[in-house]
């Protein structure tokens, strides 16, 4: 109970100096050991201008190839810039990770595919609107370390430091005007340029207790030009759950 405490305890403190953000997509820890592993984990945003939530699933094809996927769907909100925003993306990815039971430091490598897209319309006026559709391939490197190893304890704190360099294409940009002069500019310069590279980094702290581990995480991103006054960049900040093997367990 008392890690329960201290974890919750600095969710709160972290969070409560940040600013308010947005989310571009989770940097996800698979929490893969050997060959039949799979994890299945939620998390959630937690500003107060944002609701985003996320699934993710690995499962491990031998002891160190991973197959992993990840949905997301966010909802914002801005009273600043009189908008709403809302969308939904897809990531698909391969990795592979020299994890083993008696290891504290190991890392995980991914490389993958997302699409998403993104509407933002204005409070009052519903024909001002800027709206964003992306492809993106990346690659991203988790560098993790363990206090114990699993032979010693299997509750325990572990840390990780996920990096990810997407390569994004903005194939479809629609806007008429968010009541922005400056905005309307911004988007046109990334219809002209829709090709971006961005680089995100973040930290993940965990507690496990058996098959279940709690996460705090929080992760920023490169904004573009346009997209850091309308959805895509900055920080993204929120605590989640995974469940390892859970349908093993129940079988036994």
């Amino acid at each position: 109970m008392k890690y329960i405490l201290f974890i919750l305890f600095s969710l709160l403190l972290f969070t409560s100096c940040l600013p308010p953000h947005y989310l571009h997509a989770p940097l996800i820890i698979s929490d893969i050991e050997s060959k039949g592993d799979y994890t299945i984990s939620g998390g959630v945003d937690v500003s107060t201008e944002s609701r985003n939530f996320n699934v993710n699933s690995n499962y491990a094809i031998t002891d160190h190839v991973i197959v992993q996927a990840s949905a997301t769907y966010a909802k914002n909100h801005s009273d600043l810039k009189d908008y709403n925003s809302n969308g939904k993306s897809i990531d698909v990815a391969v990795g592979y990770t020299n994890i083993s039971s008696d290891k504290h430091f190991y890392i995980e490598n991914f490389m993958g595919y997302g699409h998403g897209n993104f509407n933002n319309i204005h409070f009052e006026d519903k024909t001002r609107y800027a709206n964003f559709s992306y492809d993106k391939f990346f690659a991203q490197l988790n560098l993790n370390y363990r206090i114990h190893n699993y032979d010693e304890d299997i509750n325990t704190f572990s840390f990780h430091i996920p990096i990810r360099l997407a390569y994004a294409n903005y194939n479809k940009i629609a806007f008429t005007s968010l009541g922005n002069f400056s905005l309307g500019s911004q988007i046109e310069h990334l219809r002209e340029n829709p090709r971006r590279l961005m680089l995100s980094a973040g930290k993940t702290i965990s507690y496990r207790f058996d098959n279940v581990k709690l996460n705090l995480f929080a992760s920023y991103t490169t904004p573009t030009k346009a997209t850091e006054l309308l959805t895509f960049g900055y920080l993204y900040v929120g605590f989640g759950v995974s469940w390892r093997n859970f349908l093993n367990k129940k079988n036994k």
